[in-house]
Formats: structure tokens, C-alpha cells, sequence
């Protein structure tokens, strides 16, 4: 896949690159959009003044965190084959993104956002579509960093002898990530705290990784969290499906790739940046599921803390890991929220600065209001993560950078195995969805009925 892509990326024109075929006119374009709609994206939208290294720490931070505490759940209900898809979901989440940005340039100018591009490819109704569906991929994100957090800070001070029920941990926990989300403004602004993110969501997988080693079943040591020698198996069908949607969870940051594109100073850079950094994740990725899964079998659960004694390393990595969201939820939410707000007009231009921050604070404030009014009401982390997958990280991640790509640029102008290879990948998110909502639906009513996840 990788060759094939390379091949195709030589015969279609990268903007702002050397071997581009825009004349300068059409790259001032690309930054000063004469469409009414797209200017409105253009001031926060294009900030180029970042570096590669910020985008891959933006993308890290977005991708490597919570998730690392679910995959090993998800390897253990899909069995060893789980490391193929990891690497081959990096893969796909690379393309699909060098897909996305071929169609952010399809047209003489550069369309500055998620919805925006899909919005050139389909309409108003492609517009609102894809605003929510990057909505609910970003708030459903947040979300379950939300309960993670605060069912972790009650099992800490569980540990640690005290009391606090998991409704007033979220709600603190809530409170605390509030204060970032509203104060910063663009993804320009928080490349420090990605960085802060990415470092503090690395050592975490290392502790996780070597604490499940360090404990896991063996006929001298089983701990009381064995019930059983566990089992390991090479593959498991029934599990595939909703692997892939979990998986796909992990990679499907295109809804913040064009901002991500747009802070770069260099954005012809963007393909190999992404390539190095969904590598980075993938590695981040298997460290942690391969010695969850080698360590506790079909055992593992979600989040796999739960699965290791209480160590004073595990506690640390825990709270590394809150602390690490707290940086990271941000970079998610505010790519959600610039395609809302700049959709609706909060802008300086048109508000002007004390309006619009004003209206930015109330419409964050509700967010995080929603979100943490869901947290409570439905505390299951694994479950919320597969329950998010199905509905939105498979449509973003498989269906809409390659429909938009291929609506853009036209049948004629595509490869044609290119086409088959696209065919394919909508077809895998077509099934990933239904039946990953299928058996996240299930999941989630047997959590809610046992009263746990």
C-alpha cells in the first residue's frame, strides 16, 4: 500500500511543494480564500508559523493516551491478530490522511477545514454531516477521558484509605480540564501542551508495559486479579469488526489534520509527518497491548490499571496518565470546536474580540457542561470507546477523506486501483460500523445492568 501510494503522490501535485503545478497566484489563494464561506475559516484556520514537530506532537497527543489502557481489552477479544491490524489501521490512517489533504487542494484554492472539504464534495448537507459527526467523534473522545479520570482518582484515594464517590471526581476532574479548553483559542497555542502530553502518555505505556510483565500469570505467581491460568489465541473472527472500529479509534485524526496542515510553516512536510507519527503511536500502541495481552490473557480488562496490583508506579502512572489528559483534551476539542464556532460566526470579525471570547466561554462551557453530565450518568470507559468508534471514528476514519477525495478529484483523474483500494476501505468502515454498534450497544446494556464496566 505504501508503494502504491508513493507512486500516486508523484503524479498528483502537492501545493507549496517544489514539483507543484499551482503558479504563485493560486498559492495565494490557497491561504486567502475568495469564497465567502471558506474566508470565515481562513484567520484561525491558517496560522503558518508551526513546525513539523509541533504537528507530530499535535497528532501523538491527540492519538496516544486513554486509548493505550483499551487496546489491551481489544487484543484479548480479538487475539494476536490484533498486532496486524494495529500496523495496518497506522498504515490506512496515514493514506486516508494524505488522501484528505489531496482533497483539501482538489480545487484552486485551499479549503480550510474537515467540514469544509466536505462541504465542496457534497453540499450544505455534507457541511452539517461532517460538523457533527467531528463533533461527536471529539466530544465522545473527551468523554471517556472524563470518566477515566475520575473513576482513577477515586480508585486512588480508594488506595490510599479515603472516600470519594466517582460523580465528584468527574465533576473536579471536569472542572480542571475547563480551564484549557476555554482559555486557548487555536491548535497554534497548544503545542507546548502536546508536547507535554506525548511525554507524559510515553511513560506511561512504559510503566504499564513493564509493570503487566513484571505480574503476569505464571504456575509460581497468580494474584488474586487471575481467575485462572488466561488464554491466548491467534485470532478470533467474531472480534474483528469491532477491533477494527476500536483500532481506527486511535488513528482517526483527520477532523484535526486540516489545522493541524494550516499551523505548519512547511506543509508540504504534512505526508511524511503524519507517516512518522502515526509510526510513533503505532509503537506506543503495541508496547502496551502485546505485554497487556501476553501478561493477562483473556483476561484483560478495560482500562487495564485495573488488571495490576496497587504499586507505587502504577499509582504514579495513573496519575501521570490524568494529567496527561488534562494537556491533551485541547488539542481534541478545540479542533471540534473551531467547526462550530467559525461555522456560526464567532470570530473577531464579525463579533468582534470581547464578544466573541464571550461566546466562545459560553458555548466550551456547555460542552464540557454535556459532557460531564453523560460521564456520570454512563461511567463505562471501554464501553464509551467502542460505543464512539462505531458511530463516528469509523465514518471519519474510512468514509469521508475517501469519498470527499474521490468526489473532488474525479473518477477520471484517480488510478484505478486507486479506486479499488478506496472501494475497500469504505466498505471496511461500512461493516466496522454496523457491526461494531452492534456489539457496543450489547456491551454497553450488560455494563449498565451489572452495574460496572
Amino acid at each position: 500500500m505504501a508503494a502504491s501510494t508513493s507512486d500516486s503522490l508523484d503524479k498528483t501535485p502537492e501545493p507549496f511543494g517544489e514539483t507543484s503545478s499551482y503558479d504563485s497566484g493560486k498559492q495565494n489563494m490557497a491561504v486567502s480564500d475568495s469564497s465567502d464561506t471558506n474566508e470565515r475559516f481562513v484567520e484561525h484556520a491558517v496560522q503558518r508559523n508551526g513546525s513539523w514537530l509541533g504537528g507530530i506532537m499535535n497528532i501523538m497527543c491527540i492519538s496516544i493516551g486513554t486509548g493505550t489502557m483499551n487496546l489491551p481489552k481489544v487484543v484479548s477479544r480479538v487475539g494476536w491478530f490484533g498486532i496486524i491490524l494495529f500496523v495496518l489501521m497506522a498504515i490506512i490512517g496515514w493514506y486516508v490522511g494524505v488522501l484528505f489533504r489531496r482533497a483539501m487542494y482538489a480545487t484552486d484554492r485551499r479549503v480550510s477545514s474537515f467540514a469544509l472539504v466536505t462541504q465542496s464534495a457534497f453540499g450544505k448537507i455534507g457541511f452539517w454531516f461532517a460538523t457533527i459527526i467531528t463533533y461527536l467523534y471529539c466530544c465522545g473522545t473527551a468523554l471517556s477521558w472524563i470518566i477515566v479520570c475520575g473513576t482513577q482518582i477515586t480508585r486512588l484515594i480508594g488506595f490510599a484509605g479515603g472516600n470519594l464517590d466517582e460523580k465528584i471526581s468527574m465533576t473536579i476532574i471536569a472542572l480542571v480540564m475547563w480551564v484549557p479548553f476555554t482559555a486557548l483559542k487555536t491548535l497554534r497555542e497548544i503545542t507546548i501542551s502536546s508536547m507535554f502530553g506525548v511525554l507524559t502518555a510515553l511513560f506511561t505505556v512504559l510503566v504499564l508495559a513493564v509493570t503487566s510483565l513484571q505480574h503476569k500469570y505464571t504456575d509460581v505467581y497468580h494474584g488474586p486479579e487471575f481467575d485462572g491460568a488466561p488464554t491466548h489465541e491467534f485470532i478470533i473472527g467474531k472480534g474483528i469488526p469491532s477491533a477494527i472500529a476500536s483500532i481506527s479509534f486511535m488513528y482517526a485524526g483527520s477532523v484535526a489534520f486540516p489545522h493541524v496542515e494550516g499551523n505548519m510553516r512547511k506543509p508540504q512536510q504534512f505526508g511524511w509527518m503524519l507517516f512518522v507519527a502515526n509510526t510513533l503511536v503505532c509503537g506506543a500502541y503495541l508496547l502496551s497491548s502485546v505485554t497487556g495481552y501476553v501478561a493477562f490473557g483473556d483476561q484483560t480488562v478495560s482500562p487495564i490499571l485495573n488488571n495490576l496490583p496497587n504499586l507505587a508506579i502504577v499509582n504514579a502512572a495513573t496519575i501521570v496518565i490524568i494529567v496527561h489528559c488534562v494537556f491533551a483534551l485541547p488539542v481534541m476539542l478545540v479542533s471540534a470546536s473551531l467547526e462550530l464556532e467559525l461555522a456560526l460566526g464567532v470570530m473577531p470579525g464579525i463579533l468582534g474580540k470581547k464578544k466573541e471570547l464571550a461566546w466562545r466561554i459560553f458555548m466550551r462551557t456547555v460542552t464540557m457542561g454535556v459532557l460531564l453530565g453523560i460521564s456520570i450518568a454512563i461511567p463505562y470507559f471501554g464501553q464509551v470507546i467502542d460505543l464512539v468508534s462505531a458511530i463516528s471514528t469509523t465514518v471519519v476514519f474510512f468514509m469521508v477523506p475517501v469519498f470527499c477525495y474521490v468526489k473532488l478529484l474525479g473518477w477520471n483523474r484517480i488510478p484505478k486501483y486507486e479506486l479499488l483500494l478506496c472501494g475497500v476501505l469504505a466498505a471496511i468502515g461500512g461493516v466496522a460500523c454496523v457491526w461494531g454498534l452492534i456489539d457496543a450497544i450489547k456491551s454497553l446494556q450488560t455494563a449498565v445492568q451489572l452495574g460496572h464496566g
